[in-house]
């Protein structure tokens, strides 16, 4: 299943988004889920230090223009939010060949323009229901002028209404649009991790994945669950991870293994011999930003939490930001 690439190009310059985690309109039975809110991003201390720094300046700009151009979209206002959700396949599990996705981009749109621009092409599509579903791997290439780097033929992309664009594995492709015409409101998380994620009002991207769906990996730490929020409040960057595991052993082993790690981590920061005034700097940060972290938990949870003063992440951030343009080659120079 290659839908994320069939989301790359459209995703690049998404302008606007609406607070908490919105999964309106998904089919149910997700087992992992990804929510961005480009709006609440924009309007931290990250997301316009980043803005102003120009770091993917060049090919933002690209996108942007032929956003505008070819579909009539205004990237920094049209679009609103973006909501990943992943299905197991038959067998109930999770794997590259047999999951599905759906993707949902909510915004302002012209589904007439959209279409008009597929059938000017003449891009592969198909009929599902009263929509037109446009096949992303030739949409992509026509829209960005590359060439997609692994095939994503089994996805569409669907200008659904005016405020929802579709993009689906073509296996879940109708469920997706009949969850969408009905703007079905299905659960697709815990309860508890569905409450923790509306009240994140200040996040700009939430996570949840059922692990057990997921293929065993070699080595599996027995984790179940894992939920994540990122964002900031009025004075710091925000961060909490929580993980469920099969055992309370297994998370007792785990928060005692993170919490030697971050002793070892910090250790090593704190030796700047040899080190120019600017490494000293930034290792000073990092080193802080190490030690604020918390780890926490009980029974069969794992906590990881850390409140970081806003001022010096984007501080961190611009100073990465700059030294990559600097970098022979990098993405901003090209």
């Amino acid at each position: 299943m290659r839908l994320v690439l069939a989301t790359l190009f459209l995703s690049l310059s998404i302008g606007s988004a609406q607070a908490a985690l919105n999964t309106e309109s998904l089919p149910a039975g997700s087992v992992a889920i990804v929510g961005v809110d480009i709006a609440a991003f924009r309007a931290s201390k990250i997301g316009q230090a980043l803005e102003k720094s120009g770091g993917m300046k060049a090919k933002e700009l690209e996108a942007s223009r032929k956003l505008n151009e070819q579909l009539g979209i205004d990237p920094k206002n049209d679009l609103h939010d973006l909501v990943v959700a992943i299905y197991p396949g038959a067998d109930g599990k999770v794997a590259e060949k047999n999951a599905s996705g759906v993707v949902l981009i909510r915004g302002k749109f012209l589904p007439a323009r959209i279409n008009s621009f597929g059938q000017a092409n003449n891009l592969p599509s198909k009929t599902v229901g009263k929509h037109q579903a446009w096949e992303a791997s030739a949409f992509i290439e026509k829209l960005s002028g590359e060439k997609p780097k692994d095939d994503a033929k089994d996805a569409y992309v669907v200008a659904h209404s005016e405020s929802l664009v579709v993009i689906a594995s073509a296996a879940f492709l109708e469920r997706a649009l009949v969850a969408a015409d009905r703007k079905e409101k299905s659960a697709q998380l815990p309860a508890a991790v569905a409450a923790k994620f509306a009240a994140a009002q200040n996040g700009w991207l939430t996570l949840y994945a059922d692990a057990t769906k997921m293929e065993k990996a070699k080595g599996d730490v027995g984790v179940e669950a894992l939920s994540l929020m990122l964002g900031e409040n009025a004075t710091d960057l925000q961060l909490a991870i929580a993980a469920g595991f099969v055992s309370a052993e297994k998370a007792s082993t785990t928060r005692k293994q993170i919490t030697g790690l971050q002793a070892i981590a910090v250790i090593g920061l704190s030796d700047d011999d040899d080190k120019s005034p600017e490494e000293k700097e930034n290792m000073a940060l990092l080193a802080e930003l190490v030690q604020k972290i918390r780890i926490g938990g009980e029974g069969k949870q794992v906590t990881l939490d850390l409140d970081y003063p806003a001022d010096k992440a984007v501080k961190a951030v611009s100073k990465a930001i700059e030294k990559a343009q600097k970098t022979p080659g990098a993405p901003a120079d090209k």
